[in-house]
């Protein structure tokens, strides 16, 4: 029988464009890990940028074995997970008004237990499996957080929520909730700008994110295709796929998800609904149509994978 045990992981502090490190512990079957960002801050006249303090992470990643890659995305996209979750994100607080020694903190999650799926557990991390399991925080700079903005210090404390004597069906194969991400600046307005995705993959899902000079923004994206040669799979506009996501996903207040678009092909929580592309597809391309804005416009896919091992976790 299966129990929840919830316990402290550690801690890495920030020092600009550097890479900190974080062992993870490798004793049972991981749900997610909880982390807390703490920022302490002068303001002077601040203008802060979408998403303000996730960007003084550009990216973390989670990596096993030394080489195995499950999540490597920026606190954005963890940001936005608990959004198309629970129609908001989670708990922050962050200080706008100008002042010294101002404590601001953001919280996300790192999911491996797969949101919204009928059984998340099949993406659930045994982290006993590995030798080294390792998070990776790549540090940015204050300046992408925006400007008027000092960074005394800050830090990320990292929790975890595992499954104590769990283990999956005899015959189940591993399955991992890979999280990565590709970004291109929009440098002109056309109805066919091309992004070539990678196949041989299984996606359950695509979120598409917009900004203009750093700042989310609905005009650059009109309209959204997703097809491999002649064969398309989903074309919507971008009001009417913001239109769908807003209910679907029952956001609170609609200006939060200014400048995103979620493509879920397993919205039923099926894995048997993702998008396939291991078998007959040799290409996967999305088509977007855009409207170039005064400034740096630029656009960063991001997508959810199930990697699906050959190997079992408890022979049959």
């Amino acid at each position: 029988m299966a129990r929840i045990f919830k316990t402290k992981q550690s801690q890495a502090s920030f020092i600009p464009s550097t890479q900190g490190r974080i062992q993870l512990s490798r004793n049972y079957h991981t749900q997610q890990l909880l982390c807390k960002l703490a920022i302490n801050h002068d303001n002077s006249t601040a203008v802060f940028k979408s998403e303000h303090f996730a960007n003084l992470i550009n990216s973390i990643q989670i990596v096993a074995n030394g080489d195995k890659t499950i999540k490597h995305v920026d606190v954005k996209k963890l940001v936005y997970n608990a959004l198309f979750h629970n129609g908001k994100s989670m708990q922050n607080s962050v200080i706008t008004a100008d002042g010294t020694g101002l404590e601001s903190y953001v919280y996300f999650t790192i999911d491996f237990s797969m949101r919204g799926m009928a059984k998340p557990t099949d993406t659930i991390e045994n982290s006993a499996l590995y030798n080294t399991f390792d998070m990776l925080i790549d540090w940015g700079s204050v300046a992408k957080v925006g400007t008027g903005i000092t960074v005394n210090s800050a830090s990320l404390t990292v929790a975890s929520s595992q499954l104590i004597g769990y283990s999956r069906k005899p015959g189940e194969r591993i399955s991992h909730n890979i999280e990565t991400q590709l970004s291109e600046d929009i440098t002109s307005s056309t109805t066919e700008h091309q992004i070539n995705l990678p196949i041989k993959k299984v996606y359950r899902r695509f979120l598409i994110a917009s900004e203009v000079d750093g700042v989310r923004n609905n005009a650059v994206i009109k309209g959204a295709k997703i097809k491999s040669g002649t064969t398309v799979f989903m074309e919507w506009t971008a009001e009417d796929l913001r239109a769908f996501n807003i209910d679907k996903y029952n956001i609170k207040d609609e200006s939060n998800v200014d400048g995103l678009l979620m493509i879920d092909f397993a919205e039923r929580g099926r894995l048997s609904d993702s998008l396939d592309t291991r078998g007959q597809f040799n290409t996967l391309e999305l088509i977007l149509d855009v409207e170039k804005q005064s400034g740096t416009n630029k656009v960063t896919v991001y997508y959810d994978v199930f990697d699906v091992e050959p190997t079992v976790e408890v022979k049959a």
